[in-house]
């Protein structure tokens, strides 16, 4: 998902603008399929907006819509049917602004529709200035390993009567909804202006540059590749071993992204091939947690499709992935193996203040006796701490 041209941009639309929303993916089956989808607006947390008729946010055509912009792959080992979708279209608008759900569905067996793809996208009115900082004299240390944001919010002409119900606050980092920071309240208020300084709420750790791989054949491995080998059904593309890092790298990464690209192909979205990749991370197991290759393209995240199993054999953590071939920036993350807890940089990557961070903000807003949440601000800079 990405606007208008930007690969890397975020899913977020400006409302009333010509911005559109490109969404695309692959059914790893040789022949077409009936997708059908819907966007649902939804509450800061992701949950529908319960006091919102769906006419309220959504000029439609039809209940639910079909993808009809499909393609099946050409000349790949592997068969796939390519399908995308444009946000607003003539069939489907969206009206307000706030967060959305894209929910894509298929028709099964039984002839009932069945959900198969959940992600979100969100639109963006203006109504609100926002400002940010981000700085690595925190409030718990100085240049060691976390990231600390100051923000200041001018509320304009909306009336805030309690900031801490009208406003919410989320930000992330690189993306990550794992480790988001949602509901911080502000700091001080003056006027009409709203401040988080010296919050422990918008504390990150700072972790290390993302890692990186690209294949762009599956003649020949490609950046951190040891080898690409033919194995009973498919490629198999296997990365060079990775080991814990103990100080900060530097590095021109993209943090988490991938694009998709093939040797010798315009036009990779179809021609581009799928390997299964296998990442081998060399250490100790780590009693009690459970490991997990992260990035942008491995969602949801923190999911056993990303797990990874320890071989006491060879004495390393290993986990194969289909992917498409491409450039991609990936980590290592950590939880407690019986939690959910947000992943952690620390066991593998490190946590090192000169580290490049994106951070992403949005402010929601909802009026005293509003039935919805507004997104009022949004920014999505790339802070290099200082």
């Amino acid at each position: 998902m990405y606007v208008n041209d930007d690969a890397g941009s975020m899913p977020v639309l400006e409302l009333g603008s010509s911005d559109v929303l490109h969404v695309s993916f692959d059914d790893l089956v040789p022949h077409y399929e009936r997708y059908t989808y819907r966007i649902t607006h939804c509450d800061p947390e992701g949950n529908p907006s319960d006091e919102l008729l769906e006419a309220d946010y959504v000029e439609r055509v039809a209940e639910d819509e079909t993808i009809d912009d499909c393609e099946p792959s050409r000349n790949t080992t592997i068969t796939y049917m390519h399908y995308a979708l444009q946000l607003p279209n003539a069939r489907v608008r969206p009206l307000l602004s706030g967060n959305y759900r894209l929910t894509v569905y298929r028709e099964n067996e039984h002839g009932e529709q069945e959900e198969v793809i959940r992600t979100n996208f969100a639109v963006v009115e203006r109504k609100m200035s926002l400002s940010a900082t981000c700085t690595t004299n925190t409030d718990v240390d100085w240049n060691e390993s976390h990231q600390q944001l100051a923000l200041k919010l001018a509320t304009g002409d909306l009336y805030v009567r309690d900031p801490a119900t009208d406003i919410r606050l989320c930000a992330l980092q690189n993306r990550r909804w794992d480790n988001a920071k949602v509901a911080v309240p502000p700091t001080a208020v003056y006027g009409n202006t709203l401040e988080w300084s010296h919050c422990r709420g918008l504390l990150f750790t700072a972790g290390n540059e993302y890692r990186k791989m690209e294949m762009l054949s599956t003649r020949y491995p490609g950046m951190h590749g040891e080898s690409m080998r033919w194995k009973d059904t498919c490629y198999v593309y296997k990365l060079m071993d990775d080991q814990p890092r103990r100080n900060y790298l530097y590095d021109e990464d993209r943090n988490g992204q991938c694009v998709v690209r093939y040797d010798a192909t315009g036009t990779p979205e179809t021609e581009a091939d799928y390997v299964l990749t296998r990442f081998t991370l060399q250490m100790p197991e780590a009693e009690g947690r459970a490991l997990y290759v992260a990035g942008r393209w491995a969602e949801p995240a923190l999911t056993d499709r990303y797990r990874m199993h320890y071989n006491h054999e060879a004495g390393q953590y290993e986990a194969d992935i289909m992917l498409k071939t491409g450039y991609y920036n990936y980590m290592y993350l950590s939880t407690p193996a019986d939690g959910d807890d947000a992943g952690s940089t620390q066991p593998v990557e490190g946590d090192y203040f000169q580290t490049e961070n994106e951070y992403a903000l949005l402010v929601y807003y909802r009026a005293p006796g509003g039935r919805y949440w507004q997104l009022v601000a949004c920014i999505n800079p790339s802070y290099r701490p200082r």
